[in-house]
């Protein structure tokens, strides 16, 4: 890496770790905030959506201002906007104001993550140097998963839960202060355009995301999931109609025309649907007894195996085999290190599930790395930031159906509302064999997808100019 290189790659890093304090740290917080204001469970249920919903929001608005308005000042932007709602959630007293400062909390984390991968791309855009920075950004997040709810649940054993939206609020300024100080200037700098089409287009995301993750526990014609789908329908032809009469249009499809590019789209969202470890952190709090806590405790040793694979495995696997063939291996991987699930039962020892999670935590992360260094290798000049957004969108879609499909099993085996300790015998073999279930489901579509990746590069190869 030059020196230039290394800069923006480890301003990156840090804005894309600060980013995860609100996603990895608030789940430890609703409850002592809901205790003292005096929360009702459907409020509760709210606050913890808010921070995805709003993300999904402002997807495609991110990566359009990143590409028009220049990442910097975007960046900084994001971080004053972080700050502000962190403060918000700090000084609020009913549940209106946690929302909005969640809300601004959980749209500008993930704006500053969209930012920061097309920023790493425009940065470090091919060679050895691209292997390195792509892998340290992949290691950021299991990190972040590793450290932040076991050092949120630890201080707020000590402190007032208003102390960590003031941690949050610190870490929206420093943001700022490392995009002004480490990412250089004289980004090109065009109009943005109107708002409309990318904020329709993040209102069918977000609309369809959910009435996916909704699936998972109620019925298909539930007033929730068809009132979703009918949202998600009529704001994308509100968005089609607007981009094709409108000539300032901000919100393109472009970069999706490549073949290639799609179908890699596709791979990251595999990937991001077999992600396994909320259910074995449900598994390990119901099967072993544990408090949140402990649970996260626990799952130390998985999240140090995505650490691992994000930086040492993609990192190996690219210089050994190339990023094309290394992704597609990889994804095949993640099916054969699914297999000791199979054998999961309930009274099956807590560190047998804790070492099979390592390992396909490991290959998993690996594999979303890699994917994730091809996906914006592939962005058109000028177009990283939009790019970024559909490698975005294409992850929450993954996960959306990760929870239709895997977390059906897991759910309904310990949907009980007097705490694990109710939870009976015949419900723990039920959880077991739902880890089994989803063992085999993970196995088969990590197959399609090294299927679908497979067949899309032998047509590149095909159509490719020689």
């Amino acid at each position: 890496m030059t020196r230039d290189q290394r800069r923006i790659t480890f301003a990156v890093c840090v804005i894309a770790g600060l980013s995860l304090l609100v996603v990895a740290g608030l789940t430890f917080l609703v409850t002592p905030m809901s205790e003292d204001l005096g929360l009702s469970n459907s409020e509760v249920e709210n606050i913890l959506d808010i921070p995805s919903v709003s993300a999904l929001l402002v997807i495609f608005i991110a990566g359009q201002a990143g590409d028009r308005l220049g990442h910097r000042r975007t960046l900084i932007i994001s971080g004053a906007g972080f700050t502000l709602g962190s403060l918000i959630l700090a000084m609020s007293s009913g549940p209106v104001a946690i929302e909005v400062g969640l809300a601004m909390c959980g749209s500008t984390a993930v704006a500053l993550q969209i930012l920061a991968i097309g920023l790493l791309q425009q940065t470090v855009p091919e060679g050895k140097a691209r292997v390195s920075a792509f892998t340290s950004y992949g290691m950021v997040f299991p990190l972040g998963f590793l450290v932040i709810p076991v050092a949120t649940g630890g201080m707020l054993e000590i402190a007032n839960w208003r102390l960590i939206p003031i941690i949050w609020a610190i870490a929206g300024v420093l943001v700022g202060a490392v995009a002004f100080l480490l990412v250089r200037r004289g980004e090109p700098n065009r109009p943005m355009g109107e708002w409309l089409t990318p904020l329709l287009a993040g209102i069918t995301l977000t609309a369809a995301a959910n009435s996916l993750a909704e699936a998972s526990h109620k019925r298909p014609e539930s007033t929730i999931i068809v009132v979703g789908i009918l949202v998600s329908i009529t704001a994308a032809v509100g968005c089609a109609l607007t981009m094709r009469h409108s000539t300032r249009s901000s919100f393109t499809l472009d970069p999706l025309k490549s073949g290639l590019l799609r179908n890699l789209l596709v791979g990251v969202g595999i990937v991001s649907l077999v992600g396994m470890l909320t259910y074995v952190t449900i598994a390990l709090e119901y099967l072993y007894d544990l408090t949140p806590l402990r649970a996260a405790i626990l799952l130390v040793p998985a999240q140090f195996g995505a650490v691992v694979g994000a930086k040492f495995l993609a990192a190996w696997a690219m210089h050994r085999w190339g990023v094309s063939l290394a992704a597609r291996r990889l994804v095949i991987a993640i099916a054969i290190t699914m297999l000791p699930l199979l054998a999961m039962q309930s009274s099956t020892p807590a560190w047998y599930l804790i070492s099979s999670a390592a390992i396909f935590s490991c290959m998993g992360m690996a594999a979303l790395t890699v994917l994730n260094a091809e996906v914006m290798g592939h962005a058109p000049h000028g177009s990283t930031g939009a790019v970024s957004s559909f490698r975005a969108a294409a992850s929450s879609i993954g996960g959306a159906l990760g929870v239709a499909v895997l977390g059906t099993a897991i759910i309904s085996a310990v949907s009980v509302d007097d705490g694990v300790g109710s939870v009976s015998p015949a419900q723990l073999d039920q959880l077991a064999a739902g880890l089994r279930l989803d063992a085999v489901l993970v196995c088969v579509i990590a197959t399609i997808g090294w299927v679908v990746l497979t067949r899309a590069k032998r047509r590149y190869k095909e159509v490719a100019p020689t």
